[in-house]
């Protein structure tokens, strides 16, 4: 992260979610904490400006949680709530405006927790119908912030029919599925990444904003349709060398059925590259977090002196 900062360009750090602990994790409880709060540690000194509280984030109970909140880390969760006030434990959304446009990332964890979890939250807290959270927290956010951005723990599935029930949010970024996802799924304007899992990429998305009011286009859509045309071409040519060898009407037919759905595509593509010379455009990629990256002195400082292990 500084060396990103120190190219110049404004850099938030946020997390989608289950940062902490692990289901199913060996070892005892004092050494789960203890690697907890260098986590959190970690992402102080990074500057994180959101967090969002994943399920598995409960497995040690409200008070770590809280205590790392009451230091100043950034935890956010719209639909966890304290069980007799029935109000969020943590702020339901943060806003941070830079480049002056005002970016708000509001969070969202999945109800029905395993016993697991359960046992460490005891009777302290609840969780809120995710969908019914962003049904009412996202129209608040519409006079607050040029971009909404929801931090999901939901899962890939959750997201995609939050996506199209509640319109108005620019991006997902989750965490749950701990699958490798290289490429965005769009649902309406919605865009949805995932970032794997443990760490082990950083997903990075970078904006150019020329209008906040305008929809987002993904810069590799111009590439994403010509490698479909070239795919057309490479379908018709067979098409044609199968109707010399034995002329055929539905040959022709598929031939010409191709053709118009080519130029279709054709003119999506131009649009597309219209748009990325004057609308708003994004760009997702992953960065391995490879043993070629050397470590930071201070933390690798930190982790001697806790006796934290490593993985």
């Amino acid at each position: 992260m500084e060396r990103k900062r120190a190219e110049g360009r404004p850099v938030l750090v946020v997390d989608s979610g289950d940062l902490f602990f692990s289901i199913g994790a060996n070892g005892d409880s004092h050494k789960a904490l203890n690697k907890a709060r260098m986590i959190s540690k970690a992402y102080g000194r990074m500057g994180a400006v959101a967090i969002n509280v994943g399920d598995q984030d409960l497995l040690q109970g409200m008070d770590f949680l809280r205590q790392e909140s009451s230091k100043g880390l950034p935890l956010i969760s719209a639909n966890l709530l304290d069980s007799s006030s029935k109000t969020p434990i943590f702020p339901p959304y943060l806003v941070k405006e830079t480049s002056g446009v005002r970016i708000a990332f509001f969070g969202l964890l999945p109800p029905g927790l395993r016993p697991a979890i359960q046992n460490g939250v005891g009777e302290k807290a609840l969780i809120k119908d995710p969908m019914q959270t962003a049904q009412e927290i996202v129209p608040k956010l519409h006079g607050r912030a040029d971009l909404i951005v929801l931090l999901s723990d939901l899962g890939m599935e959750m997201d995609r029919v939050i996506s199209r029930a509640v319109p108005g949010i620019h991006f997902i970024l989750g965490g749950n599925e701990r699958r490798l996802f290289t490429r965005s799924i769009q649902q309406g304007e919605t865009y949805i990444f995932q970032s794997y899992e443990k760490g082990m990429y950083v997903g990075k998305l970078s904006l150019i904003i020329r209008n906040p009011a305008s929809p987002f286009q993904d810069k590799l859509k111009p590439d994403q349709i010509l490698r479909e045309i070239g795919g057309m071409d490479s379908r018709i040519r067979t098409l044609q060398r199968d109707r010399d060898r034995q002329p055929q009407q539905n040959i022709d037919q598929a031939i010409q059925f191709i053709g118009q759905q080519k130029a279709r595509l054709e003119e999506e593509l131009r649009h597309a590259r219209d748009y990325l010379a004057s609308g708003n455009y994004f760009l997702w990629t992953m960065e391995l977090m490879d043993m070629m990256i050397p470590e930071h002195q201070e933390i690798k400082e930190w982790i001697a002196e806790a006796g934290v292990e490593k993985d």
